[in-house]
């Protein structure tokens, strides 16, 4: 841990003088359902707009489920379908994406740490062809902390902070992190199981040139009644 926190501060001071910014906005919507106490499914499309909130960059499609495999651990699987915008039209790109989050309690501070760790996987297309001669896939791990604030007196207004670090495994090559996110934001815990969130991430990313997005997100959200998903009792 020390010596990934090092290589973070390290890179972050490094690689200034090429760097690019951006500002970009991101709108999404999700519907969530619990299918039980430790089953839970989330259906999420959003629509990523850059070059100063001016362009279309990135829409997607995706559907997880999460199971809650022991008190605080859980598993989950996700696959998203994206159109992403590349010299004047969309292409598309699959990723699938196993997931592992671990949660905690800090005393009685009313904060609550969640990480959680993810192998990711994208490639260009579902029917990988000539995989052999020319590979065309991209995986990624991805470690992410979030840390959440809740007061008995505003139980629907929740604060939070976070950090993300992406580090790619194939193509191999690069040394240290590739990518990593900082963000704050608020979740707004609404009546009859609505939900809205607004949150600002700043993200550096490396490549053949560094560059900085300053990310604005709103996302809304709805859960299914937990009763439609309880057995009728004959």
């Amino acid at each position: 841990m020390r010596s990934l926190i090092l290589s973070t501060l390290l890179i972050s001071t490094l690689g200034g003088f090429s760097q690019t910014q951006d500002a970009q906005l991101w709108t999404g919507l999700g519907l969530k359902a619990d299918l039980g106490k430790k089953m839970s499914l989330k259906y999420e499309t959003q629509t990523r707009f850059y070059k100063n909130a001016s362009t279309l960059r990135t829409y997607y499609n995706e559907l997880s489920a999460s199971y809650e495999l022991a008190k605080n651990f859980g598993l989950g699987v996700s696959y998203r379908y994206s159109r992403k915008a590349k010299e004047g039209y969309f292409v598309g790109e699959n990723r699938f994406c196993l997931n592992a989050d671990y949660s905690i309690k800090i005393a009685e501070t009313g904060l609550r740490l969640k990480t959680r760790a993810r192998y990711q996987l994208g490639f260009d297309r579902t029917a990988v062809i000539n995989e052999v001669i020319y590979p065309n896939i991209g995986s990624t791990f991805r470690w992410k902390f979030n840390l959440r604030y809740k007061n008995d007196d505003f139980k629907r207004v929740l604060p939070f902070v976070g950090y993300e670090l992406f580090k790619a495994i194939q193509p191999a090559g690069s040394v240290g992190l590739d990518a990593y996110r900082v963000y704050a934001g608020i979740d707004f815990d609404l009546p009859k199981r609505h939900e809205l969130g607004i949150k600002y991430i700043y993200e550096l990313d490396h490549g053949s040139q560094q560059s900085v997005t300053h990310n604005y997100v709103l996302q809304y959200n709805y859960s299914l009644p937990s009763k439609w998903f309880k057995k009728k009792k004959d």
